[in-house]
C-alpha cells in the first residue's frame, strides 16, 4: 500500500469520526439544555464538560484533515 492510498484512508476515516463527534456534541448540547432549562439538575456541569472535550477534540480534527488533505493535494501535484 502506497502513501497515498494510507493518507486518503487515513482522511476518509477522520472524517467519518469527526461527523460522529460533530452528532455526540449535538447529544450533549441537547441533555445540557434539558438537564438547565426543563429539569434542573446538578449534572448539568459534567454535559457541559463533554460537550466542550467533543466539540474541542472535533475542531483539532478539523483542523488536522486540512491539513493532511494539503499534504495529499501537494503530493499529487508532483
Amino acid at each position: 500500500m502506497d502513501g497515498q492510498t494510507r493518507m486518503k484512508q487515513k482522511i476518509e476515516d477522520f472524517s467519518r469520526f469527526l461527523i460522529t463527534l460533530l452528532v455526540l456534541s449535538i447529544y450533549f448540547y441537547l441533555g445540557l439544555v434539558i438537564f438547565t432549562f426543563i429539569e434542573p439538575s446538578d449534572k448539568s456541569n459534567i454535559l457541559l464538560i463533554l460537550l466542550i472535550t467533543s466539540v474541542s477534540l472535533a475542531g483539532w480534527f478539523a483542523f488536522l484533515l486540512s491539513k493532511w488533505r494539503k499534504q495529499l493535494h501537494e503530493s499529487l501535484e508532483q
